[in-house]
Parts: structure tokens; C-alpha cells; sequence
């Protein structure tokens, strides 16, 4: 199977601007700072990205898109709906502390370009609520859970994507400890009125 040579610049870009990114922040980064990361000359960038900002986008769309196979490799070795549940809770708690230990900078960059951060953010939710909710129901299907309706399973996921989307906004801003060291007892608390 031959390499898309598109295929492989655009990873390419997308990876030294991260890198980037994360040292020095979107403010700080330039088009010419990007060109000379990923050895390619401005007008190179130009022809897949208009912006840094589209950059900063893409950066953020391949973080969530590896977000999601992280997860779903996690859960895909969890022997049941509780432990799958607890392999969801530690990956994103996971990302949530590598949130945690940027920079100050980039911390301000995510702020100030929220409205992108959560545009993209919302695409990649629905997704982690199906994920949610398909681990629910089979926890209810094989009796693991007690019998619950699926207008309440809808609930439930709901009440677990808001929990992260909420822990994350306060780690932009304030310390917090790192909470993935303590994902068993995060789900003990959440699932524990759903567990027969």
C-alpha cells in the first residue's frame, strides 16, 4: 500500500505545531515558527492550513480522535461493564491531568480560544455519551447493574460526559490533584447507585 504523501505533511504539520503549541503557546507560535519545526516552507502550510488558528484546530481534533481509541482500547480489555467503566474513567481522568500540567501559557491559549476548543469538544461528546451509554446498558443486561430505563441510561451518561466536561474548565485555571491516581474510587462513587 503506497504513502499518501498529503496524508503524511499533514501529520507532520499537525505534530510540530503540538510540539510547538505546548512550548510556547498559539500566541506566541507562527506560521514561519511551524514551517521551520516541520522543515517545509510557509507557502507549504498555506496550501493545507490558511491559519494558524486552523492548525490549533486540528491539533485539537487529533488530541479528542486519540482520546477515543485510548478509551476504546481501554474498555475493549475491562472484563465487565463495572471495570469498563472504571478503564473509561481512568483514561480520561488521565487526559484530564495532563490538562492539569500545562503550561500556563497554552492554559491561557485554551481560554482564550475556547469557543474552537469547544465546538470540536462537541462533536467528540455525543460520541463519549454513546460510549457511556453502551456500557451502562450491558451492565443492565448481564444483571451487573440493577434494572434501570433507558431514559434513565440516557440520563446517566449525560450526568458522567457533564462530570468531566466540568472537572476540566477548573484545571485551565486552578490546581488540582491529580484525580487519574484515584479512578477506581471516582467510579466506587458514581456507579455506586447503579450497582445491584
Amino acid at each position: 500500500m503506497a504513502i499518501n504523501k498529503e496524508d503524511t505533511a499533514l501529520k507532520e504539520i499537525i505534530q510540530g505545531a503540538r510540539l510547538l503549541f505546548e512550548k510556547f503557546g498559539l500566541k506566541k507560535t507562527t506560521m514561519e515558527d511551524i514551517a521551520r519545526e516541520v522543515g517545509k516552507g510557509k507557502s507549504s502550510l498555506y496550501y493545507y492550513f490558511p491559519s494558524k488558528y486552523e492548525i490549533f484546530e486540528a491539533v485539537i481534533e487529533q488530541e479528542m480522535s486519540e482520546l477515543s481509541c485510548l478509551v476504546k482500547k481501554s474498555i475493549d480489555k475491562a472484563p465487565n461493564a463495572k471495570e469498563k467503566l472504571k478503564a473509561y474513567t481512568k483514561v480520561r481522568l488521565t487526559k484530564l491531568n495532563k490538562l492539569r500540567n500545562l503550561s500556563q501559557v497554552v492554559k491561557n491559549d485554551l481560554l482564550d480560544n475556547m469557543h474552537l476548543v469547544m465546538d470540536i469538544k462537541k462533536r467528540h461528546e455525543v460520541e463519549q455519551m454513546n460510549v457511556i451509554k453502551e456500557l451502562i446498558t450491558d451492565g443492565v443486561r448481564s444483571g451487573e447493574f440493577k434494572k434501570i430505563t433507558e431514559a434513565d441510561i440516557n440520563v446517566l451518561a449525560f450526568l458522567f460526559a457533564a462530570t468531566f466536561r466540568g472537572i476540566a474548565m477548573p484545571l485551565c485555571t486552578q490546581t488540582f490533584p491529580d484525580l487519574s491516581q484515584k479512578s477506581g474510587e471516582v467510579i466506587e462513587m458514581m456507579v455506586s447507585g447503579i450497582v445491584k
